[in-house]
């Protein structure tokens, strides 16, 4: 599932790439300011547009969960935001993400019912409630058809 996480599109005129976009941000010294999002340009346009969300984190991570704000926007319009949890911990402190050695990595579904455009743009925010966001390597987007 990691390898297939990793593959990104490029826009080579594949017809996989024109239903499918996946892509990590990584956050430079595993630190995510509130004020700074995760910016994504998705190639996938349709009415029906399904999407999940990844982090991964470290094992520092000193939270059970990540609560981020997805924002979908279209020609400066906001079209789409969701609320998302992602649960990272059970309630005895242990990882339930996928992983090995000090990393590990939780994807969820956030919507199947998206409708993306040429102009659309995926913003994710972290929305935890304090400024910096510590041991958060990376964060990333499926979308498709």
């Amino acid at each position: 599932m990691v390898a297939m996480l990793c593959v990104s599109c490029s826009s080579n005129g594949d017809k996989d790439c024109e239903e499918e976009f996946v892509r990590f941000v990584h956050l430079p010294g595993h630190t995510w300011l509130r004020t700074s999002p995760c910016y994504f340009k998705p190639g996938v346009e349709g009415d029906r547009v399904s999407m999940s969300i990844s982090v991964r984190h470290e094992s520092g991570y000193e939270y059970s969960n990540a609560t981020l704000t997805i924002d979908v926007v279209d020609a400066d319009t906001l079209t789409f935001r969701r609320r998302v949890s992602i649960p990272l911990a059970d309630r005895n402190g242990n990882w339930t993400s996928d992983g090995f050695g000090s990393l590990y990595q939780c994807q969820v579904p956030v919507a199947d019912d998206l409708q993306l455009d040429s102009t659309s743009v995926i913003l994710v925010w972290q929305s935890m409630g304090c400024d910096t966001l510590m041991y958060i390597t990376d964060v990333g987007i499926s979308v498709s058809k």
